[in-house]
């Protein structure tokens, strides 16, 4: 694939699964033109990459808003974030900066586990560690990994649904995930069932919709052994190091993606170093 090159920005393919780097100026509006192929892109290659570009809330949130518009979370279930957050979600290291974030996350799609699920999300790096130190952030091509996917695991999940946890809910499992401020209810919230093979809503291409947060099976309730073979089968192959972009963060770097195709996860980092990053997240539809 060749790069698309418009009015004030470039875009340009990683030599990779998936992926592009952004080049050009996005702390101000460009062309509906550049938008359009920012957009484009946004569908083709599941991840944006726009280097060192330090931005403030506020345009992030304008860029957010050129894929989508905010996610927002129903009332009674809880998502990452806390009570007192705006439309911009703060993740540091730190007790005093944003929602607690400190320990490696294994691969997820975000928010998988609720009726409505994330179209995609904005990450922006206000401060990180240094390479050395840890911390890359990995995004994976789902695409691939249906394609890959060994025929006769794929015919036992045709027309399966999978349930996620809410780490935020019920027994607490997600604790460690995040800090003493994060919203949490002690309630049991209902399960979202979606089916484990998705189409895109703007391609039409089929995807591994997978992730750690898939805990159970809709109608493997007198099934668990088959359950777990299923279920550990395709944790195997969808953590594959080859669907993966790693991305290695340095100040000012925005990372957004398509949460719809794609699963990521967190390596840990030193905690002598502070690390903020502020998330927008995209509203999306129901998986079908």
């Amino acid at each position: 694939m060749t790069a698309v090159v418009t009015n004030r920005i470039s875009i340009e393919p990683l030599d990779g699964p998936l992926g592009a780097v952004v080049r050009g100026d996005l702390t101000s509006d460009p062309s509906g033109e550049d938008i359009w192929n920012l957009v484009d892109a946004f569908t083709r290659y599941h991840v944006l990459v726009v280097k060192e570009q330090p931005m403030p809330d506020p345009r992030l949130l304008e860029i957010a808003a050129w894929f989508g518009p905010q996610y927002v979370a129903p009332d009674n279930i809880p998502v990452l974030g806390t009570d007192d957050q705006g439309a911009v979600t703060v993740l540091s290291n730190r007790d005093d900066i944003g929602v607690g974030s400190r320990v490696a996350l294994p691969f997820h799609t975000d928010f998988q586990f609720m009726p409505v699920p994330l179209k995609g999300a904005l990450l922006h790096a206000v401060e990180v560690p240094p390479v050395s130190a840890g911390g890359n952030t990995s995004w994976s091509n789902m695409h691939l990994a249906l394609e890959e996917l060994d025929p006769a695991l794929r015919a036992r999940i045709e027309g399966v649904r999978g349930i996620g946890i809410n780490p935020y809910a019920g027994d607490g499992k997600g604790h460690g995930f995040t800090g003493d401020n994060q919203k949490y209810t002690a309630e049991t919230v209902p399960d979202f069932p979606h089916p484990l093979i998705r189409r895109h809503p703007d391609t039409g291409r089929e995807s591994l919709y997978f992730s750690l947060f898939v805990h159970k099976l809709e109608g493997f309730e007198d099934r668990p052994e088959e359950e777990a073979d299923i279920i550990g089968q395709l944790r195997e192959h969808a953590d594959q190091d080859h669907l993966y972009y790693h991305h290695e963060w340095t100040q000012g770097d925005t990372i957004i993606w398509d949460n719809r195709c794609t699963n990521h996860k967190r390596a840990e980092f030193d905690q002598a170093f502070l690390r903020e990053v502020h998330r927008v997240q995209i509203a999306g539809t129901r998986p079908f």
